[in-house]
């Protein structure tokens, strides 16, 4: 599989943290921000760092930033920036957009340029260590590392268990973690052990972060 590549706009506190995660789980990652000092702080542990306005259309463009997976618009309180950075990035084609969001008014307008609802990123609900799990594993919904190796993901079902009980599964004896419950249609519910899961269903499930990553694999189809 293709290794995934990312970009970061806006080396805030959030961008930041964000940044050095990526860096831990050796994510291929482009850091973009137009204050060079900040640039400087994260240069020495990274290759592809920019000092550049990200409401620069040319710059952006000259930077390659539409062949890049995903792109997370980490900026600050300066709104405005956000929208027409987040504007500039769909219209040059990126992939996947997240966007870090100050209001309710600016997640509004995101989304009405494009960037889907899971995309937004509000944070005092979420940290840049979180988000970069969540990006780099490509299938976690949510993410909450409860210690240094216990967490407890949402997952989306696949083909893998969908039409499956957890008795046909055994989930908890052949991979070590434990579904606690289901959100489905927006409600959670407690899995019952004969009730096979649906299309959509999304898994709430705990474990150690090495068990978590192989059930992931597994549930993914990845070796």
């Amino acid at each position: 599989m293709a290794k995934q590549s990312f970009a970061v706009i806006g080396l805030g506190r959030f961008g930041r943290a964000l940044v050095e995660e990526l860096i831990k789980l050796e994510a291929e990652v482009l850091v973009i921000d137009k204050d060079y000092e900040k640039i400087e702080k994260v240069a020495k542990a990274l290759t592809n760092t920019v000092c550049l306005d990200s409401t620069d259309v040319e710059a952006l463009r000259e930077v390659g930033i539409s062949n890049y997976d995903k792109v997370v618009v980490a900026t600050g309180m300066d709104v405005d920036n956000s929208i027409l950075t987040t504007l500039i990035l769909k219209d040059l084609g990126v992939k996947e957009v997240f966007v870090k969001i100050q209001s309710e008014y600016h997640a509004k307008v995101v989304e009405k340029l494009g960037v889907d609802h899971e995309h937004l990123i509000w944070p005092e609900r979420s940290t840049g260590i979180r988000l970069a799990k969540v990006l780099v594993s490509n299938s976690f919904l949510d993410y909450f590392e409860l210690d240094d190796d216990y967490s407890f993901i949402t997952i989306k079902a696949t083909k893998k268990v969908i039409g499956k009980n957890l008795l046909d599964l055994d989930i908890r004896k052949n991979y070590n973690v434990t579904i606690v419950a289901i959100r489905r249609e927006n409600k959670i519910m407690i899995p019952s052990s004969k009730s096979p899961f649906e299309n959509d269903d999304e898994l709430l499930l705990v474990g150690r972060n090495d068990y978590i990553k192989k059930f992931s694999k597994w549930l993914n189809g990845r070796k």
